[in-house]
């Protein structure tokens, strides 16, 4: 759950194998909206990400670490 929103789940994602990669984030949770955020869960400038059918899509530096907000429907 995340610190200061009740309403709002944090998913921390780690690339571990040193390569670009792009992945997709599915979740059976009724999902509203979608931003990345920093390691005190607060949104980044152009952090809102597209809710799409397969999910979230994600892209990744080598060994980097990704906090995304998923903020629910009540």
């Amino acid at each position: 759950k995340a610190e200061d929103r009740p309403e709002a789940v944090v998913v921390r994602l780690y690339e571990a194998h040193g390569s670009r990669v792009s992945a997709w984030l599915q979740t059976s949770l009724p999902v509203r909206e979608a931003m990345l955020c920093d390691l005190l869960e607060r949104p980044v400038a152009q952090g809102q990400l597209a809710l799409e059918q397969q999910g979230v899509r994600l892209s990744f530096t080598p060994f980097r670490v990704l906090s995304v907000l998923l903020v629910l429907r009540q």
